[in-house]
Formats: C-alpha cells, sequence, structure tokens
C-alpha cells in the first residue's frame, strides 16, 4: 500500500473513532484500540518503528478508557 493510501486510511479511523468518543459510545476506545494495528503495519511497513511504541501505548490508554467507561455504563 502507498504511504498515500495509509495516511488517509489512519486518518479515517482516527477521526472516525473521535467522532464515536465525542457521542460518548464506550465502543469508541475498542474501535481506536483496533485502529492501532493499523499503525502497526503502517510501522512495519515503512520501517519506522517508533510508531509501534506510539501504537501499544495509545492502544493501552484506549483499552483502559473504554473498560472504565463500560463499568460506569
Amino acid at each position: 500500500m502507498s504511504n498515500q493510501a495509509w495516511s488517509w486510511l489512519l486518518a479515517i479511523f482516527g477521526v472516525t473513532g473521535m467522532w464515536y468518543v465525542g457521542k460518548k459510545q464506550a465502543t469508541a476506545f475498542f474501535f481506536l484500540t483496533a485502529n492501532e494495528i493499523l499503525w502497526v503495519l503502517f510501522a512495519l511497513q515503512t520501517k519506522q518503528y517508533g510508531f509501534i511504541f506510539m501504537a501499544v501505548c495509545y492502544a493501552t490508554v484506549y483499552f483502559r478508557n473504554g473498560m472504565r467507561w463500560k463499568r460506569e455504563n
């Protein structure tokens, strides 16, 4: 996949996830966690391994927040 295609895919998934967060849907955090898998794939394809660290950190926060929202609702 070209870098141009990756940038659009990652942007669409990220913005969609934030849209769901704004609607206070707990599933948004699980969607954003899955989005981090795309970041890992992008990092591997482009050999930008720092993005893997970022993706793991973001996914951890998203998953934790999603679990907290789920317990509260």
